[in-house]
């Protein structure tokens, strides 16, 4: 039997999604939960019920939004031993979670910006995962390096950088509306950047 005051057909991670989508769009200080409610369509009593707070419910959120880069870009990091299709492959995903009518850009790129000082703990989580998110593209590159891949003297830090900041920008556009198809275009364009460090035995293309 369900909790009192929680429908039957109660989708947590549904209603989350619906969430994420709220905070991406305004932001955790522009949510108020009036909007949360509203997005998740479940009376007040109910919402509480089952997330607690707003801060409650963003946690949940973005840890929902984190299971999803994790499956997607992530994962498409690793799934190629070949560090230009593991990179083409990774932006592929990150476009695809970016774009579409489903999109939600990235809640872990812009969902906590400025946050009023009784909010930093979120500000600090998020800037914790965007930490992890970069960390994983350097361990890849630094592998691409081990491998042989890259030339000599190629920084995985710097790699790291430039195409975190890369991913960070398509968030942004995708925020203020640039299409799957503008997306993708610009993708190419960064993916030379990788090709310019390429060993000569591995470029293939």
């Amino acid at each position: 039997m369900p909790p009192a005051g929680r429908p039957r057909t109660f989708d947590r991670e549904e209603a989350l999604k619906k969430a994420m989508l709220v905070f991406w769009e305004k932001g955790f200080e522009g949510t108020t939960m009036a909007d949360l409610i509203s997005a998740i369509g479940m009376k007040a009593p109910s919402v509480y019920a089952a997330f607690g707070n707003k801060d409650a419910l963003f946690r949940e959120a973005v840890e929902l939004y984190k299971g999803q880069v994790e499956q997607g870009p992530l994962k498409a990091l690793h799934e190629s031993t070949y560090i230009l299709d593991a990179l083409e492959s990774s932006l592929t995903e990150s476009v695809k979670m970016l774009s579409g009518p489903e999109a939600s850009s990235c809640l872990i790129m812009a969902g906590a910006i400025n946050c009023a000082p009784e909010h930093q703990e979120h500000v600090q989580h998020l800037r914790n995962l965007r930490a992890g998110y970069k960390g994983a593209l350097r361990k890849r590159f630094a592998q691409a390096i081990e491998d042989g891949q890259l030339i000599e003297g190629t920084d995985p830090d710097e790699l790291a950088e430039f195409y975190f900041g890369f991913i960070h920008g398509l968030a942004l556009r995708a925020k203020d509306g640039s299409t799957r198809k503008e997306l993708q275009s610009s993708c190419k364009f960064a993916l030379e950047a990788l090709k310019s460090v390429l060993r000569d035995s591995h470029a293939k293309r």
